[in-house]
This record gives C-alpha cells, sequence and structure tokens, in this order.
C-alpha cells in the first residue's frame, strides 16, 4: 500500500513537473545580496523565483537592445551590406 501511494505521489509529481517544464536552479550569491533580493522581491509582492524570472527577463532585453542598436550604429556609419535576399549573404 504504502508503495502505491510512493508510485501515485511520483506520478503527479512528475506530471506537474512535466506540465509546467520547470527546471530548479540553485544558484549560490553573498548573504548580503541574497538578503536584498529577497526584501526587493518582498516590496513587490513578489516571490523570490518570479522576481529573479523578471531580472533575467530585463537582462535579455537589454541585451537585444544594446545589439539592434549596435545595428543601428553600424547601419548609419555604412558599415552594413545591402541584399535582396538571405541567399545573398550565404
Amino acid at each position: 500500500m504504502y508503495s502505491d501511494l510512493v508510485d501515485l505521489f511520483t506520478f503527479n509529481i512528475t506530471c506537474i513537473t512535466m506540465y509546467y517544464m520547470r527546471h530548479i536552479l540553485n544558484i549560490s550569491l553573498p548573504k548580503e545580496m541574497a538578503e536584498s533580493i529577497k526584501k526587493d522581491a518582498q516590496a513587490q509582492n513578489s516571490s523570490v523565483s518570479e522576481f529573479v524570472r523578471t531580472a533575467v527577463r530585463a537582462y535579455k532585453t537589454y541585451r537585444l537592445v544594446r545589439i539592434v542598436k549596435k545595428g543601428e550604429k553600424e547601419y548609419r556609419e555604412g558599415k552594413t551590406v545591402a541584399v535582396n535576399s538571405i541567399r545573398e549573404l550565404l
């Protein structure tokens, strides 16, 4: 009977994990940084996990904006090549 309950519990956890496709990532932070993140998350009525996810999304957006701005600068400086299709680049 105990074995059946463990199997059922494991099945439910597996289904939930597969449904959400979440992966647990453990990181090591200095104590002060961890405390600061917890306080900031609480101030935003957010979990620490959601706070970190938001920070990662913001960082990825920041990187994308930098790439686009670099491309625009290169375009203005004439460092780009005009092509009619991607095949011309290959």
